[in-house]
């Protein structure tokens, strides 16, 4: 019973965790039967630049007119290309045996963490960049972390990541890529996700659930300040991406009333546009040339990726109608697409 206890409380912990970092989309019910995962490259229309994204926890890789399987243990999730497109980070779960004190008794414990992995978008090793096993004890009391949301800096040279400092909080840090060493700590106390940098570097918008329902914050890459981002829509919004010139964050937007859509507002002015009202639309990201957002789309319980060309929506005018880019084999909700050159 002791045992069974200890699992229950493990498994609400990282289901509260997975609540607040991905909030519920996908409507009540039985989802629609999906094929199997696509083992193969699938044709698929063609669009400028990559775009990296999830499908049954592995990441894929569209681009030239088709996509491919880059990952394959099925437990990868949050990918992040560099700007050239050439570089893909995201996030792997792990778990270890261990040992853990509870009520004043060593009981066994099944610790989860992830690491931080990075390769190449076309291919090939994987480097884990940050391990989230940060001590392997003999005794069996494991030192582990659960780091989210790895983001890449526009220079190619810094990693932006939350980690879970426990206790319904997690940290804001920064990482140099290629060796892994921190650079500095943003955040303590504070509940943050789904980190992104400005095109300068200067600063990170993130989703803050410090104060319990969602906002945008954007947080001084020196540590210096953060500022909320102002936002006119009506709603919870959550899960910024700046544009390239970095005068719009896409965001999505959750209705009051349910449902999401993919909004922009204007930082300066905080003039929302709705990109999306089906209320089954979110996490959107920007092309590289700003011309177009990719998000993603439910329809009969089965998630797709999408692209939208925006044409004048940005200055009042319409865009253009979405362009499915997937084949409903069931694209991961919880992760955001990325989308590089």
């Amino acid at each position: 019973m002791l045992f069974g206890a200890i699992a229950l409380a493990l498994v609400v912990g990282y289901g509260a965790l997975a609540s607040r970092a991905a909030p519920l989309i996908v409507p009540a019910g039985t989802l629609t039967p999906t094929p199997p995962p696509p083992s193969a490259t699938v044709p698929a229309p063609r669009i400028s630049g990559t775009i990296a994204f999830t499908l049954r926890g592995d990441v894929y890789i569209l681009r030239g007119g088709q996509y491919f399987r880059s990952t394959s243990e099925g437990r990868s999730m949050e990918p992040s290309l560099s700007p050239d497109g050439r570089t893909v980070v995201f996030a792997r779960t792990e778990q270890i045996d261990g040992k853990r004190e509870v009520d004043g008794q060593i009981v066994p414990a099944l610790l989860r963490y992830t690491n931080i992995v990075k390769k190449d978008a076309a291919g090939g090793p994987e480097t884990i960049v940050l391990n989230g096993l940060r001590i392997k004890a003999a005794s069996g009391f494991h030192a582990v972390a659960w780091q989210n949301g790895p983001s890449i800096s526009p220079d190619g040279k810094m990693l932006a990541i939350v980690t879970d400092a426990g206790e319904g909080s997690s940290d804001l840090e920064v990482y140099e890529l290629a060796t892994g060493k921190r650079l500095s700590l943003l955040s303590q106390g504070s509940s943050l996700a789904d980190p992104t940098w400005s095109p300068d570097g200067k600063t990170i918008a993130v989703t803050s659930y410090t104060l319990g329902a969602p906002r945008i914050l954007l947080v001084a890459a020196d540590g210096a300040k953060a500022d909320p981002q102002k936002v006119s829509a009506d709603g919870e919004y959550y899960r910024p991406a700046y544009s390239p010139e970095g005068a719009w964050l896409v965001y999505t937007l959750r209705h009051p009333k349910g449902g999401n859509d993919v909004h922009a507002v204007e930082m300066k002015t905080g003039r929302d546009v709705a990109l999306t009202s089906d209320g089954h639309s979110w996490n959107g990201v920007f092309s590289p040339d700003g011309g177009s957002v990719a998000y993603l789309h439910e329809a009969d319980g089965v998630i797709d990726l999408y692209a939208m060309e925006l044409g004048s929506a940005l200055t009042g005018g319409q865009a253009k109608a979405p362009l499915k880019l997937t084949r409903g084999e069931g694209v991961d909700g919880e992760s955001r697409p990325s989308w590089g050159k």
